[in-house]
């Protein structure tokens, strides 16, 4: 009868441990994706400096047509899944979908924007993977309206920038590592608006080869960044503030540190801000003068208003850069840019610009200096 008893006991705890297992496992199912992503498509006039363009006696330089199409386009694929331990994890993956050359790395070998995966729970956020700096996330960047933005190198797509002009002038927003390099960032949870970000990018080569450091050789190009924002509701106020800090080591020749601020202020259906940015070469030789080409500075401010499906603003950037100080003078860039935005769905929204684009070499030649304006329409579908 014991041993019945016995028998019949462990195989209902058997059974109860089976079953428990087998709920458990149903309810812990694998991460699921979801698809988003967005294609915008638009049309320009743009026109270029006659004296950029070819010339009688020069008819070796090209004439740009006034007329273009680009397309911009993305498909995001986003898993998420919270443990049990209450760490929320996501794996966001970004690829770009244009046929065009991928502009934003400007080397037409990588489709895949953004790939990392994020952990997120009472310790705040680490990301580990290809994207952005904290000093880019966290940045209150200068309000916009229209087709493109005044901080990417989009503007080059119309009004097209000299060879001689620095390719620090490609794309020089406020903030400091928008190029999606392999890193892992760190983000403090927000304490009363207060957020602290910290990255670090052990080398921007596109390979997962050790990094090449120190020696005469060494060729790794590695990123330190610190950046902390406030963000808050103050009453019928939208505040946002971001200071950051951040060191580019590589080569003598292609080191720089520099500091970057930002702010922005929301009331009503408007919004202002600004931010500055100041780029020093880590090697300079004694007498201060510049020992190569990375040191710039960047200003921009903005201001938009946004009533039901409008949103119209006015934008400007500035930058310039000292380059060699043996020849005088800076290679600069300014956008002033008239947007509008007008929203005739759900995800659908017509945009257009009005952007006067000037790109100005240290040397006067005819060929290293382009200026001339913009005139671009398009459409954008959110999905």
């Amino acid at each position: 009868m014991k041993k019945a008893l016995y028998t019949s006991t462990a195989l209902a705890a058997a059974g109860v441990l089976a079953f428990s297992a087998t709920d458990s496992q149903a309810a812990a199912k694998k991460m699921s994706l979801s698809i988003s992503g967005g294609f915008k498509s638009m049309i320009a006039w743009a026109t270029q400096d006659d004296s950029y363009e070819s010339t009688a006696n020069s008819t070796a330089r090209v004439h740009y047509d006034a007329f273009n199409l680009v397309n911009d386009s993305e498909i995001h694929f986003k898993g998420s899944s919270k443990l049990d331990n209450g760490i929320r994890v996501d794996v966001i993956v970004q690829l770009e979908t244009d046929q065009a050359l991928e502009q934003e790395r400007n080397n037409g070998s990588r489709s895949i924007d953004e790939s990392y995966m994020k952990l997120t729970g009472a310790f705040g956020d680490i990301r580990i993977g290809t994207t952005k700096t904290a000093n880019t996330v966290l940045w209150a960047n200068a309000p916009f309206a229209g087709a493109i933005a005044h901080f990417t190198p989009d503007a080059d797509w119309f009004v097209i920038r000299p060879g001689a002009i620095a390719m620090t002038m490609w794309a020089p927003g406020v903030s400091d590592g928008g190029n999606d390099d392999m890193r892992i960032v760190y983000y403090t949870p927000k304490f009363n608006g207060f957020q602290i970000g910290a990255a670090y990018t052990p080398t921007s080569a596109d390979d997962r080869v050790q990094p090449v450091v120190g020696g005469t050789s060494g060729t790794a190009s590695q990123k330190y960044d610190v950046t902390a924002s406030y963000s808050n509701k103050l009453g019928s106020v939208d505040l946002k503030l971001a200071a950051g800090y951040v060191i580019n080591q590589s080569t003598a020749a292609a080191s720089d540190k520099n500091w970057n601020v930002s702010g922005r202020v929301g009331v009503g259906g408007f919004s202002v801000g600004a931010g500055y940015k100041d780029r020093d070469d880590t090697d300079t030789t004694s007498a201060g003068a510049v020992q190569n080409s990375r040191a710039m500075t960047v200003w921009d401010a903005g201001v938009t208003y946004a009533s039901g499906p409008f949103k119209v603003g006015v934008t400007y950037l500035g930058a310039n850069t000292p380059q060699t100080a043996a020849v005088p003078g800076d290679d600069s860039h300014s956008k002033l840019m008239v947007g509008g935005n007008y929203t005739m769905g759900p995800g659908v929204t017509l945009l257009g610009t009005i952007m006067r684009v000037d790109w100005e070499d240290e040397s006067t030649n005819d060929a290293n200096n382009n200026d001339g304006w913009a005139v671009i329409g398009g459409i954008s579908v959110a999905f």
